[in-house]
């Protein structure tokens, strides 16, 4: 285990918290969280915490990124801060910038749906600690 903590840990402990949050709110809204998912990705503007949300999450993320650049490699590091940002890429032109997509997310339904989509998400939370403490 290192002994100094960077902002790639910090990005990746984060990341990870962030879906651990998400997720229990899946778990514990149930259907009710459909509301939530489809103000930020169904409808014609997105609300302001989206766009809030967003911007930090990019710039701790940029933040980020020049420590791993100007750091020691790792490939935990290559992954955390190279692999997953592409993978947002995607999902963001798969469900966000596509109508198709978005509609695909805003058509979940039911309590028993968002409970299963909130606990299938805690294993990648879980990954991603892991590959923040190895960085």
């Amino acid at each position: 285990m290192q002994e100094n903590i960077t902002l790639v840990n910090w990005f990746g402990y984060i990341l990870a918290l962030g879906i651990v949050a998400t997720s229990l709110a899946m778990i514990a809204l149930g259907g009710r969280w459909q509301a939530i998912e489809a103000s930020a990705y169904s409808g014609e503007r997105r609300p302001w915490w989206f766009w809030v949300l967003s911007t930090l999450l990019i710039v701790f993320y940029l933040a980020a990124l020049v420590v791993f650049l100007t750091g020691e490699k790792s490939i935990a590091g290559w992954i955390l801060m190279v692999l997953i940002p592409v993978g947002w890429v995607i999902k963001g032109g798969l469900v966000i910038f596509n109508a198709k997509g978005r509609q695909t997310v805003s058509s979940v339904t039911g309590d028993a749906n968002w409970v299963k989509i909130g606990l299938l998400r805690l294993p990648v939370a879980l990954g991603l600690a892991v590959l923040a403490a190895l960085v």
